[in-house]
């Protein structure tokens, strides 16, 4: 039987844990770390699997000392089964519910009561809808497969406090009665058995056993400019603009700020150059169609130059051309200025036009993702098994194909997309395609698409990277070490 090997948790835990690990800037933790390869000193059912208390919803709160998650971007929560619990959990549904993450100034023995006097200023919703999750016995410990949905970003700080996670479900599945791992050791919780309440029936220092997947920073990289739009309908395409002592090598993302006059379809193609109105074309010229079923509404759109190369310190001239209207119009916003280094001319003649304004409504990035990623990876000590990355041309999105094996040796293909890429990670959900078969026999309707499960990726740099999964499928979590082996992305690896 050919089964996959790695570093699986809750090894992986303890040896990042222990070694001070950090890879591409990415880590796992346990709170409390005491817990990493053995079970917490409690259990409890709440809030998932106390169907009986849960005819109103839930709303649960937990207090995580800070120092013992660490500093960065939160992006996978999990939690487990204690290992007294005799049989597999799920999947199951909470409707209606929502996630959210805050710094807090409570500790797990100083959590309010009022649910409110817990959440800080830097509260962020990471996810809202349906929360479907399953959880696996066997093992002592079980493995941390009842992970929460993280859709949104979340930066967080042990200097600002406290991590403070908030479960809210309008109701629960029924006919649950599970007990969850569970821990006195820098955790408190508060949960009222109504998802509207403002106060807690039950105020305790213990919370469940947690596992955070963080990455170092935010991963995303600060555009150059970013002048943001007002509320006016802006001016003509045919009035050009430009950067003066661009300040980086590379131009990447141009985002405008449209007036659309009309109901229908516009498409815009934008040119950069070097220098002067008719300089050296940066990049190729970039064409966007858009539309709107209003007139008088206004988009936001990005124009992406693929990190086309630029001389550092020249003048960057942006020209555009409607090529398309309902109306025959089209207006950008100029924003409130001035706005530094941003000239809008009157027209786009040659050399730079007259000055007209001190300012145009756009953020210009230089580099918004790592380049020359997409191609063939192989996992590192795993011959025969590996990773197909590609990055879409259109919107930039990151497709994922890992070819790997089931515990029977037979080939299984997992397929994710993250269309929210953008600096050093990635992280998407990856899910399993059966049911068809070969040739004239296959059919469509036999397709069947399961969740399989969750992975991150953090690229080192072009040519290396680390994989981090967490399956729900009883296929367990670790950790690879990855590397290209074959490029197949445009922007070429430096």
């Amino acid at each position: 039987m050919k089964r996959m090997t790695g570093l699986y948790l809750p090894a992986a835990v303890l040896l990042l844990l222990l070694s001070g690990w950090a890879f591409g800037a990415a880590f796992i933790a346990v709170v409390p770390d005491q817990a990493i390869d053995s079970d917490g000193n409690r259990a409890t059912t709440t809030p998932f699997g106390a169907s009986s208390e849960c005819a109103d919803g839930f709303r649960y709160q937990q207090v995580i000392e800070g120092d013992r998650v660490g500093g960065g971007r939160i992006s996978a929560i999990a939690f487990r089964l204690d290992a007294s619990e005799p049989g597999d959990v799920g999947p199951l549904t909470f409707p209606g519910s929502m996630v959210r993450l805050a710094s807090t100034a409570a500790s797990p023995t100083t959590i309010s009561s009022v649910f409110d006097n817990n959440l800080g200023a830097d509260t962020t919703v990471v996810f809202t809808g349906d929360l479907v999750a399953s959880a696996t016995a066997g093992g002592s410990p079980t493995a941390f497969d009842f992970e929460i949905p993280i859709e949104a970003p979340f930066d967080f700080d042990p200097a600002d406090g406290n991590l403070l996670i908030e479960l809210t479900a309008e109701n629960c599945p029924p006919g649950v009665s599970a007990e969850f791992d569970a821990d006195n050791r820098g955790l408190g919780h508060a949960v009222a058995w109504d998802h509207a309440s403002s106060t807690a029936d039950q105020v305790a220092t213990r919370g469940l056993v947690t596992q955070l997947l963080l990455v170092s920073g935010s991963g995303v990289i600060a555009p150059l400019y970013n002048c943001p739009a007002n509320s006016s309908s802006g001016d003509n395409l045919t009035r050009g603009f430009y950067v003066e002592n661009f300040p980086a090598r590379e131009l990447d993302k141009v985002t405008m700020t449209y007036h659309m006059p009309a109901a229908g379809t516009y498409t815009v193609r934008m040119t950069a150059r070097e220098n002067t109105y008719d300089g050296r074309i940066i990049g190729g010229p970039r064409t966007r169609t858009f539309n709107t079923g209003t007139g008088g509404t206004r988009a936001e759109i990005t124009f992406d130059f693929g990190s086309a190369t630029v001389t550092e310190g020249s003048t960057v001239t942006f020209s555009q051309e409607l090529l398309d209207s309902p109306s025959g119009s089209l207006f950008y916003n100029l924003g409130d200025g001035p706005c530094a280094d941003i000239v809008q001319t009157e027209g786009t003649t040659p050399p730079l036009d007259t000055v007209r304004k001190d300012r145009v409504a756009v953020t210009i990035e230089a580099e918004t993702r790592i380049r020359g990623i997409g191609g063939n990876w192989s996992v590192v000590g795993h011959d025969g098994e590996g990773f197909m990355i590609d990055v879409t041309q259109h919107d930039g999105t990151l497709v994922v194909i890992w070819f790997t094996y089931d515990f029977d040796g037979n080939q299984m293909w997992l397929i994710g997309t993250d269309p929210d890429f953008s600096g050093n990670s990635a992280h998407m959900t990856l899910s399993r395609v059966t049911g068809p078969s070969f040739g004239p026999d296959f059919s469509p309707a036999d397709v069947i698409t399961e969740s399989w499960g969750t992975l991150t990726i953090v690229f080192e740099d072009c040519g290396g990277g680390r994989v981090t999964f967490n399956s729900l499928a009883g296929f367990g979590a670790g950790a690879y070490d990855i590397m290209r082996v074959y490029d197949t992305e445009q922007a070429s690896c430096p």
